[in-house]
């Protein structure tokens, strides 16, 4: 479970901004679109947290960002240990003259394991100049902190820790584990959780081949999905052809330049390797074909979702290659952040899916998904003010983040959707003025 995320001078964002999945005291959907936390974990006060959250903005205002930001982390936290230079390539604000040489702040709090816990860093001109670690029992308690002046890892001998060689691009925490210390179930937490976070660009969105685990129980779930959106199709099915010479590779690699898609992603091919093989996996779309005539079904007709174009809309291409990943974070009850959700699909596909987070049938887990979304159509539909976000640029090119229940005078009466096309919330294009 996420509870909040901190970032500083990443890419459009300067100042430190906040998202938060804490819920408000707003009793709108309290039942439907929150979950409760034991209050052993969280304090009382706060132990309400929301399924979702959608972030509303212009083009270029810095929506993706805020994802990238914790995808950023994610790699920085995953990667740092096997010392590529992932730590010298962050992104740091780029119309401010000085903004190379600050810091970077990287933090979030989460729940796993029935544990709270507090994770951060800080980075400067490549390398690592801060890094803590705080999980509560009872309450909220340093596990290890690392700073300019070194390591101090409580509970644990200082010379032991000073005996811990550090590289300056490399975060403890992806280095841990190859020490035996006491903290390290801690660690293998933090480790996990970031393992388990799905984060979701359209050209990551590597899901298909996740319709054959389980039994096939997610492919079951997105056919009934697709036929609840009438596109058409009757069945899906995977198709995995091993590449036994590098004539296919080429082909494969050659498809996927000419659809301008990355070769590890979506389709036509999304290459995988399983013991020393490699396969491309597309995705076997069935529909019926008639007799004009006699109105009957007299044969199917099954295509390649990405070799077979002009059969499958870019919306249907779109769903299919991240709905297997919505269909795990629900089952497992993961955290799952998607860039335009909406994009190239009806406003009651996108709609429907963020109700299957906001559901007490469909999420009996807590999954959470926060999204970037454009039509904002969204915002009156089952969401509450603290699931609104809203970004905006100033006239330095620097993005701002802020939520809806940050707003005074917002009634539930209001449609959110007119307010903020009328500028009430948030910068949007001027399209009026002469040109």
């Amino acid at each position: 479970m996420l509870v909040n995320f901190r970032f500083k001078n990443f890419r459009s964002f300067y100042e430190k901004t906040s998202m938060s999945m804490e819920a408000t005291k707003d009793d709108a959907m309290r039942e439907i679109n929150t979950f409760f936390v034991d209050e052993k974990i969280m304090p009382k006060s706060d132990d309400e947290l929301l399924k979702s959250a959608v972030i509303f903005g212009g083009n270029a205002s810095g929506k993706s960002n805020v994802i990238k930001a914790l995808a950023y982390m994610k790699n920085v936290i995953l990667l740092s240990a096997s010392q590529l230079p992932i730590v010298q390539q962050n992104e740091t604000f780029a119309f401010y003259r000085n903004a190379i040489e600050e810091d970077s702040l990287f933090e979030v709090e989460f729940i796993f394991n029935n544990i709270f816990y507090k994770y951060g860093f800080i980075l400067n001109k490549g390398f690592v100049k801060e890094e803590w670690l705080e999980r509560r029992f009872e309450r909220l308690s340093t596990v290890f902190k690392r700073n300019e002046k070194g390591l101090e890892i409580i509970g644990a001998d200082k010379a032991a820790a000073k005996l811990i060689n550090l590289a300056p691009n490399a975060l403890f925490l992806s280095v841990g584990n190859n020490f035996h210390l006491e903290i390290m179930p801690a660690l293998n937490d933090v480790m996990s959780w970031f393992q388990n976070l799905l984060i979701v660009f359209e050209n990551n969105a590597n899901s298909l081949d996740i319709y054959t685990m389980e039994g096939g129980k997610y492919r079951e779930k997105a056919l009934k999905i697709l036929k609840l959106a009438d596109i058409g199709i009757r069945d899906i099915k995977v198709k995995k052809d091993k590449l036994v010479n590098m004539a296919d590779i080429n082909d494969v690699l050659r498809f996927n330049t000419q659809l301008q898609i990355q070769p590890t992603s979506m389709g036509g091919g999304q290459l995988k390797q399983e013991e020393n093989s490699l396969f491309n996996i597309d995705i076997l779309t069935e529909f019926d074909v008639f007799d004009k005539k006699t109105q009957k079904n007299v044969s199917k007709k099954h295509v390649l979702l990405f070799k077979d174009r002009g059969f499958n809309s870019e919306g249907t291409e779109r769903l299919l290659c991240y709905l297997g990943w919505m269909l795990a974070a629900l089952d497992q009850g993961r955290v799952i952040l998607i860039d335009e959700i909406d994009a190239k699909l009806h406003f009651l596909v996108a709609d429907y899916l963020i109700k299957l987070f906001n559901s007490i049938d469909n999420n009996p887990k807590n999954a959470q998904l926060i999204c970037t979304a454009h039509n904002v159509m969204l915002m009156d539909e089952d969401l509450r003010r603290d699931q609104i976000y809203f970004t905006s640029k100033n006239e330095y090119g620097e993005s701002s983040l802020v939520a809806l229940s940050d707003y005074k005078n917002v009634r539930k009466e209001n449609l959110f959707s007119k307010r903020y096309l009328a500028g009430f919330y948030s910068k949007l294009p001027d399209m009026n003025r002469e040109w």
